[in-house]
């Protein structure tokens, strides 16, 4: 039982999980008072183990449990203004406010995007102390940037007064989680001061951002057709700006809109091109993965406007790196739960986004279930002599099985979120991820042959176009089955426990195969 208690899991996973748990409670009850209280239960923990390992008596698992009191005080402190009062109890007009831009979202329809976090608001007599983020459509002459503090003399239109109607209280909700209540333009016309500039390292490196970012759009759109060019920029920088409306409701119907959206996987595909490259240098395999792992996270996320998903999977991708290199025993979990503490306190609420809870337990899923794949597939094709027809197999039957798992690692809470159980998109991703890659590899080599010379890039173009379009006709061939679909309603305390017994078998799967293979090895060791 001990054994099992401590290997593979490690102390980071427990003070991650204790840290979440009282940072899902604190979103839950919102309780200020009580924050009070369990940030002296925190301390007199903390000073408690102190003492005990002083005394040459270890109990971290009074460390342990003293995280969750944290968690939940920290998010308490975190979003005090928003919970004692939220922008959504405001009753009443808004005519203007005090916010502080946070993130660019890039631009939709033409217009730039961003989130703001308001601490004011003025309702035409008076401001008020009212608090929460809404998204700014800014359409003004005069820029402005991330950490930018602003006044503006404009409406905000509150979420709860746009969304009124019975079957729209989802679409509520999802927004209430994202602590987003509301949306504001910034027309030519409109009033507004920046009352204080926020200089900020993103805004610097958001300049170069945007520079590549048009080089990248320049160079794609040279030889593409409209269509496929939209696609193919979605899928590359992640600006879906000018993808048409029903080509997108295709891949929403196939369950596949997520290769749109820049994430994890985008990051792993841009890795893998990297490591390939980089394979024709003389560099050993532990210094390829560290220098595409480091171009990927630092240079991938500027161009893509440094959006909060792929901000993510970068400290994700970094974790699992310095566990990969440094990390004898390559301890992913570990690691995975490394980069989730560190995501959670930079934001709280990312535990309630759906991108973090995907890209996560997707995660969580490929390193518990792959030693199987590892262990029973690649033990059962030793006999095959070819190289190529091995290396071959190994790679297809890799890519199915790792797509597969990461399916079912996030199928229970896919169903909470949008009650529905789409089993098309199991179907769909097996041939839309391998499109996406080629796509993807495809259209940095146009990028890159453009700014070398240009007319030979039509023969990447001619790629990204062949196979752009392939992936938009099987996403609507996906998206016109309707048999593999199912309405469902699951409740969010069922989809935990289903996640957590998928989970829990793949733990201890893995356990039973690195002792077998460490018995193993022992065996070996001792008949030498």
């Amino acid at each position: 039982m001990k054994k099992f208690y401590s290997y593979p899991i490690t102390y980071i996973l427990y003070i991650a999980l204790s840290f979440s748990f009282g940072i899902s409670l604190a979103l839950f009850l919102k309780n200020i008072f009580l924050s009070y209280i369990f940030l002296i239960i925190a301390f007199i923990l903390i000073i408690l183990s102190l003492i005990f390992a002083f005394l040459n008596k270890t109990k971290i698992y009074l460390a342990i449990i003293s995280c969750f009191f944290i968690g939940y005080s920290f998010t308490i402190a975190r979003y005090y203004k928003i919970f004692i009062n939220p922008l959504s109890d405001f009753e009443g007009n808004i005519k203007g406010y005090r916010a502080k831009i946070k993130e660019y979202e890039g631009v939709i329809n033409f217009i730039d995007r961003y989130i703001a976090y308001v601490d004011m608001i003025f309702d035409g007599k008076n401001w008020l102390y009212y608090s929460g983020n809404i998204r700014i459509y800014h359409n003004s002459s005069k820029p402005i940037y991330i950490n930018d503090t602003i006044t503006v003399y404009a409406k905000i239109n509150l979420y709860k007064n746009i969304f009124t109607n019975e079957n729209e209280k989802n679409i509520i909700k999802n927004l209430d989680n994202k602590m987003l209540y509301g949306v504001s333009s910034i027309y030519p016309y409109i009033n507004f001061t920046v009352q204080k500039s926020g200089f900020s390292i993103i805004n610097y490196i958001n300049k170069y951002g945007l520079y590549f970012r048009n080089i990248a759009k320049k160079s794609l759109g040279k030889f593409l057709s409209s269509i496929n060019y939209s696609v193919a920029q979605g899928i590359t920088i992640g600006d879906k700006s000018i993808i048409p409306k029903n080509i997108n409701q295709y891949f929403i119907g196939a369950g596949i809109s997520h290769i749109l959206s820049i994430s994890g996987l985008h990051i792993s595909m841009v890795l893998y091109i990297l490591f390939i490259a980089l394979s024709f240098l003389p560099i050993n395999f532990y210094k390829r993965i560290l220098i595409s792992t480091i171009i990927t996270i630092i240079i991938y996320p500027a161009i893509t406007l440094f959006s909060v998903s792929i901000i993510r999977a970068s400290i994700m991708a970094f974790c699992l790196l310095i566990s990969f290199i440094f990390d004898k025993n390559r301890n992913s979990v570990n690691s995975l739960f490394l980069a989730a503490l560190i995501i959670l306190t930079i934001e709280p609420n990312s535990i309630r986004e759906i991108s973090f809870q995907f890209s996560f337990l997707a995660t969580l899923g490929i390193i518990l279930y792959y030693p199987i794949f590892d262990f029973y597939f690649l033990n059962n094709i030793k006999n095959i002599n070819n190289v190529f027809l091995k290396k071959l197999i190994i790679k297809l039957v890799g890519f199915l099985f790792i797509n597969l798992i990461a399916l079912i690692s996030i199928l229970p809470f896919s169903v909470y979120h949008f009650s529905i159980l789409n089993l098309t998109s199991i179907f769909a991703n097996i041939f839309a991820v391998p499109l996406t890659f080629i796509i993807l590899s495809s259209s940095i080599i146009t990028i890159i042959i453009f700014q070398i010379y240009s007319p030979l890039s039509i023969y990447p173009a001619s790629t990204v176009e062949f196979f752009t379009n392939l992936l938009i006709k099987l996403s609507k061939n996906f998206s016109e089955v309707k048999f593999l679909k199912y309405q469902i309603l699951c409740n969010l305390y069922f989809a935990i426990f289903l996640t957590f017994i998928i989970m829990f078998i793949g733990l201890i799967l893995r356990v039973k195969i690195n002792s077998f293979i460490k018995e193993k090895q022992k065996q070996k060791y001792c008949l030498i």
